[in-house]
C-alpha cells in the first residue's frame, strides 16, 4: 500500500481525538481522551505536532497517527495507534520511520516510549527499529475509600514551586510522564513533606486535577529523605487520602521495584497495567 505521511497539525485537535480514540479501540487499555485532554496532554509532555504524523492512503482515507515529544536532545514517541482495519499495511512502520526521522532532524540524542506489556505486536515493531528495553512500570489505581492506618507526624503541604523543588531533588529516573519538566508544565502540581517523630522524612509530589463531576490525584512521586521508606510511605499516602477523601487517584510509572511499593499496596492501590520503557539510540 502507498502511504503518504502528513504532519499532524495539518488536522484539528478534534480530528486528532478522534482518530486516536479509533485506533485505541480494541487496545488492552483504550484509554479515550477528548479533545481538550488531548490539548492538555500536547502541552504538558511538550508534543511538537508539526514533527507528530498522521499517516493516509492514496485516497486521503486517515490510517493512524503518532506524536513527537523532544527536551533537551531528547525525544519521546507517544499515542502511536493504526485504525484496526488498515493494520498489517506498514502504517505502524511508516510511523515509526517519521518519528525517528523527526527526531533525528530535532537533534536528538535519544528516543524514548512506552509500551503496554504484552502488548507484543508494538514491543516486536520497536525491538525491529532498534529499540531495547530498558524498565518496567506499573500503573496503579486508588478508589476512595476510608483510610484505616493509624497516621503520625507534622505535615507540611506544598504549594506549585514548592513541590517543584523537592521533585528536583529526586535522585532516580523519571520517565517523560513524571519528569520534572512535565509536573511544571502542569498548573495542578503540589505536594506534601512529612517528618515522623522518629525523625524519619520524605515526600509526595503529584497533580490535583479538579473536573466538574469528579476530580482526581495522579502522576504521583514519592521519596524517603530518611529512614523506613515504607512507613514513610504509608504516611504520606494517607494523610494525602484523608485530606482528599472524595478523590479517585492514578499513580503512573511507579517502577516495578521501587520501594514505596508495600506503601501503596497497604494503602489499596491495585496495578491496572504495566508499561515498558524503551530506548533508542542515534546513529
Amino acid at each position: 500500500m502507498t502511504l503518504e505521511i502528513i504532519p499532524a497539525d495539518a488536522f484539528t485537535i478534534q480530528e486528532l481525538t478522534d482518530l486516536y480514540n479509533q485506533t485505541r479501540v480494541d487496545y488492552l487499555v483504550p484509554m479515550p481522551m477528548n479533545a481538550d485532554r488531548l490539548n492538555e496532554y500536547v502541552k504538558d509532555f511538550d508534543v511538537d505536532l508539526h514533527q507528530s504524523c498522521v499517516a493516509c492512503d492514496t485516497n486521503g482515507q486517515v490510517l493512524g497517527l503518532s506524536m513527537l515529544g523532544f527536551r533537551h536532545q531528547t525525544a519521546w514517541i507517544t499515542r502511536l495507534g493504526v485504525l484496526p482495519a488498515a493494520r498489517r499495511t506498514g502504517a505502524g512502520s511508516a510511523l515509526m520511520n517519521s518519528m525517528l526521522a523527526n527526531a533525528e532532524k530535532l537533534g536528538a540524542k535519544e528516543t524514548h516510549l512506552e509500551v503496554i506489556r504484552n502488548n507484543e505486536p508494538a514491543y516486536k515493531l520497536f525491538l525491529k527499529n532498534g529499540f531495547v528495553e530498558k524498565d518496567t512500570y506499573l500503573v496503579m489505581r486508588h478508589a476512595p475509600r476510608p483510610i484505616t492506618a493509624s497516621m503520625q507526624g507534622e505535615v507540611t503541604w506544598l504549594n506549585f514551586d514548592e513541590a517543584l523543588e523537592k521533585l528536583a531533588s529526586y535522585p532516580h529516573h523519571l520517565t517523560w510522564i513524571n519528569a520534572c519538566e512535565s509536573m511544571h508544565n502542569s498548573p495542578n502540581t503540589e505536594g506534601l513533606h512529612i517528618r515522623l517523630p522518629n525523625g524519619d522524612s520524605g515526600w509526595l509530589v503529584y497533580r490535583n486535577t479538579k473536573f466538574t463531576l469528579r476530580s482526581t490525584l495522579s502522576h504521583l512521586i514519592m521519596h524517603t529523605e530518611q529512614g523506613d521508606a515504607g512507613e514513610v510511605g504509608i504516611q504520606l499516602l494517607s494523610h494525602l487520602h484523608t485530606h482528599y477523601p472524595h478523590h479517585d487517584t492514578y499513580a503512573e510509572n511507579i517502577h516495578e521495584k521501587d520501594r514505596h511499593l508495600p506503601a501503596f499496596q497497604s494503602l489499596g492501590y491495585f496495578t491496572n497495567f504495566s508499561r515498558v520503557e524503551m530506548r533508542h539510540q542515534q546513529k
